[in-house]
């Protein structure tokens, strides 16, 4: 796999997420991410239309951003989530889980 890190960037209500996401940077994109949501208003949109990949680590490392954010009262939605990454969230019967930003 190559070594190439997912991009993280808070800009006032909205956290662009993109770049590549694997097994062996997902542990510290999960951490990073969860780092700015504590510093996060209260509504932040995820904009993922710089994700370069789909798999369920992504989905992972959003359920565990979703959980962090309930604990600090805040909301999050998704935008331009890849339709790749859908179809997993679908799979999964998390469907109900992802509020959609459009």
């Amino acid at each position: 796999m190559t070594n190439t890190v997912a991009q993280l960037t808070l800009q006032e209500t909205r956290l662009q997420f993109g770049g590549v996401v694997h097994f062996d940077n997902a542990q510290k994109v999960c951490d990073d991410g969860l780092k700015l949501l504590r510093t996060a208003p209260k509504a932040i949109t995820i904009d993922m239309s710089q994700l370069q990949s789909s798999s369920s680590v992504v989905v992972a490392i959003l359920v565990s951003w979703l959980r962090a954010a309930s604990q600090y009262q805040q909301t999050l939605q998704f935008c331009h989530m890849p339709q790749k990454l859908r179809a997993i969230i679908s799979v999964s019967g998390l469907t109900d889980v992802f509020p959609q930003a459009i």
